[in-house]
């Protein structure tokens, strides 16, 4: 038998026979339980029923369905049939021709949140809060099995239309199915954990100890989607584990028309076509509020910059031009951020902006674009020990080049401080780093030796090479005759 694999379609039907009846061979009389008085409940009453659950979890995606969803929300908006506990997203329901003739979604909005938790004791509950999971965990959940949902939110996509009509469908036969449109989805991570006590335990990975007879505990994991432990990182490595879409808002087709998709369109176009505001008005006034802090940012006045753009942002705040947006300034705001103190922020808010201003450049470089500039305008103290001992090369360098003794042998027994600290390198870039280090040391070193301190800049130079490329190198008597032959002034010193 071939293996299924999960499909377009989401969710299932009703609740296995033993939910209804007992036993599939015939009818029983069911005891009172608090498994009952829940189903009487408005959450057990309306169990599946789209109206009351419009804004499902999507937890039964795995990473074909999430790419197919991906690439139709980056064209179009996304039309679903919503019934009961299933969820089928309508592929053709779109105009090929012309993409995002139904609307489009926003860029992402990026947020900031902590891992929520959601616990799942009864099939009520289970379809109150998954109901799309109802298909394939209600088996166990009507075991006793409980559930725990942990999820974080890290951004929202939202419809540049709000309200859709049938009306306005009907052309396309394919879309004669939809029941709803995605207004919206929620990107983040998420993780599904089963907690089994006694002996629904058996076969689960098992994390309680117990003997026969005693009740153990266990937890399982169902389902997940991206990594939820990432999600509370600053890097860009981290944050692309947690931009999974993970839920969606549901809004339901309005019968009748609307306005015409065309003349939508053309108000939209008219919009941004009109004229840039006259010299006085706020966004004028903005925006010279906006050049000043760019201005600041230039001159290191990290504290002042941060001061006008939040000016700026209450005389004009529109959200195509505040310095919160990663499609506007946020990147100047992250470096004033730097500049001020707080390396953590602009760190994180320079790397939201460079994910929306780059989408097609990789995690990797992206955290190194924001390195680099962390390295520029963050204080030394906030960095790393690889930023750190990158940026002491660099004044070790400098120092090298000139003829202040004091000036060499500080940068020196700093960049050595920090070398001793580093540790092995885990990869090529660390060790490109580390190797620079030991470079501009032993340059240094010699710097120290040739203003009059030979035995100092000697015992730098030899601190350099032993964690340089050649350590050997480091060996006597091999090491001083090259020494004293590069050194002629330090002979015998």
């Amino acid at each position: 038998m071939a293996k299924k694999r999960l499909s377009w379609k989401l969710g299932g039907g009703a609740l296995a026979c033993g939910a209804v009846l007992g036993a599939c061979g015939g009818p029983a009389v069911p005891a009172v339980t608090s498994e009952a008085a829940m189903e009487s409940t408005f959450a057990g009453s309306n169990k599946c029923e789209a109206d009351s659950h419009d804004r499902p979890f999507i937890i039964e995606w795995d990473a074909t369905d999430i790419a197919r969803f991906e690439n139709r929300a980056a064209k179009d908006v996304v039309f679903v049939r919503y019934e009961g506990c299933e969820l089928e997203v309508i592929d053709g329901c779109s105009d090929d021709a012309l993409p995002g003739r139904y609307g489009t979604y926003s860029p992402p909005q990026w947020t900031s949140g902590s891992v929520e938790k959601m616990s799942i004791d009864n099939t009520a509950e289970l379809a109150a809060k998954l109901p799309l999971g109802v298909a394939t965990l209600s088996g166990k959940v009507e075991r006793g099995v409980k559930l725990e949902m942990h999820y974080h939110v890290s951004g929202v996509a939202t419809a540049t239309r709000d309200v859709m009509h049938r009306g306005n469908l009907k052309q396309n036969d394919a879309c004669a199915k939809a029941t709803h449109f995605v207004y919206a989805y929620n990107l983040g991570a998420f993780r599904v954990d089963s907690l089994e006590t006694g002996a629904d335990s058996a076969g689960a990975d098992v994390k309680g100890v117990g003997v026969s007879g005693e009740s153990t505990r266990s937890t399982k994991s169902e389902k997940s989607s991206g990594d939820i432990s990432k999600c509370t990182g600053t890097t860009a490595l981290d944050t692309d584990k947690c931009k999974v879409p993970i839920r969606l808002s549901l809004r339901k087709l309005q019968p009748g028309k609307g306005p015409e998709i065309e003349a939508a369109n053309d108000a939209d176009q008219a919009v941004a076509d009109k004229p840039p505001d006259i010299e006085g008005t706020p966004m004028m006034v903005a925006g010279k509020l906006r050049n000043d802090a760019g201005e600041k940012a230039k001159n290191r006045d990290g504290k002042g910059c941060l001061a006008l753009l939040d000016k700026a942002d209450k005389i004009d705040p529109d959200p195509s031009r505040i310095s919160t947006n990663p499609k506007a300034l946020l990147h100047l705001r992250a470096g004033c951020e730097m500049l001020a103190g707080d390396c953590k922020s602009g760190r994180a808010h320079l790397t939201a902006a460079r994910q929306v201003q780059a989408p097609g450049v990789s995690a990797k470089i992206i955290d190194n674009m924001v390195s680099t500039t962390a390295k520029m305008m963050c204080p030394v103290s906030q960095l790393n020990p690889w930023e750190r001992l990158d940026v002491l090369t660099g004044d070790a360098s400098r120092a090298a080049s000139g003829k202040d003794i004091v000036k060499c042998e500080s940068a020196a027994t700093a960049l050595l401080k920090e070398l001793k600290q580093v540790g092995t390198p885990s990869d090529f870039d660390q060790k490109r780093v580390k190797e620079g280090a030991a470079n501009q040391l032993l340059r240094a070193g010699q710097c120290v030796a040739r203003l009059g301190k030979c035995a100092a800049g000697k015992k730098l130079a030899l601190e350099a090479t032993k964690r340089g490329r050649n350590p050997n190198a480091a060996k006597e008597p091999g090491f001083t005759k090259g020494w004293e032959r590069r050194l002629k002034a330090c002979v015998g010193k």
